[in-house]
C-alpha cells in the first residue's frame, strides 16, 4: 500500500512539473523562424526566391492554458529579378496574439491554436531602381504543437493556417492608391517555423 501511494504520489509530482509551464501567472518567452527557398526554370532560366522570418515574442498566461502576449515579426525577401539581380522585400510587423494549449494523452505533447495581428512597414528595394515604403497590416491564425522536453524550456512547430494581409503605398490616406491584399488558407507542412518557448513562473 505505501508502495502505490509512493508511486502515485510521484506520478502526480511528475504531471505537476509538466503542466506548470502553462499555469495561470506564469510568463512566456521565446521566439520562431521560417525559411523558405523557391527555384522555377521559366524559358530557360532559373527564377529564384528566398525568405527568412524572426519572430521573437513575450505572453502571460491569464488562464491556464491561455496566454496573451506581444508578437514582433522582421520577414526579409529576396527575388531574382529575371535582369541579373535581386529585387529584396523587408516588412516589420508588431502586435498582440492569444495562444491556447490543449494537452495530448502523452504529456509532453500540445496542440496549440495561436491568433493575432501586426501592424508596421514594407520597404521594397527593386535592383537598380528607387525603393517604395508601404505601411502594412495582418491578421492570421495559426496551428501548431509543442513538445516540453523539461519544465522551462519547448519546441513548437507552427504551420501557415490562414493568414490575411493588406499593404498600402499611400500613407498619407489618399484614395487613390496601388493597395495589395494577399489571402493565404492552407497548412503547408513542407513551409513551417520552428520555435523555442522558455516558461518562467510556478
Amino acid at each position: 500500500m505505501k508502495k502505490l501511494l509512493t508511486v502515485l504520489l510521484s506520478l502526480g509530482a511528475f504531471m505537476s512539473t509538466v503542466y506548470a509551464q502553462t499555469t495561470q501567472g506564469n510568463l512566456m518567452f521565446g521566439g520562431a523562424v521560417g525559411y523558405t527557398s523557391q527555384k522555377q526554370e521559366d524559358a530557360g532560366e532559373d527564377d529564384k526566391y528566398s525568405s527568412f522570418e524572426f519572430s521573437p515574442s513575450v505572453g502571460y498566461f491569464v488562464a491556464d492554458n491561455l496566454a496573451v502576449g506581444l508578437d514582433f515579426s522582421i520577414l526579409s525577401e529576396k527575388e531574382d529579378n529575371g535582369f541579373g539581380g535581386d529585387d529584396k522585400t523587408t516588412t516589420l510587423l508588431v502586435g498582440p496574439f492569444v495562444r491556447y494549449y490543449k494537452f495530448t494523452s502523452n504529456d509532453k505533447f500540445a496542440f496549440y491554436g495561436q491568433a493575432g495581428f501586426g501592424i508596421g512597414s514594407r520597404k521594397i528595394e527593386p535592383d537598380g531602381a528607387d525603393e517604395t515604403k508601404q505601411s502594412a497590416f495582418n491578421v492570421y491564425i495559426s496551428p501548431g504543437f509543442s513538445y516540453f522536453f523539461n519544465e522551462h524550456w519547448a519546441i513548437d512547430l507552427q504551420l501557415q493556417g490562414i493568414t490575411y494581409s493588406t499593404f498600402d503605398p499611400n500613407t498619407d490616406g489618399d484614395a487613390d492608391d496601388d493597395k495589395e491584399t494577399d489571402f493565404t488558407f492552407g497548412v503547408d507542412s513542407l513551409n513551417p517555423s520552428l520555435g523555442i518557448r522558455f516558461y518562467l513562473g510556478n
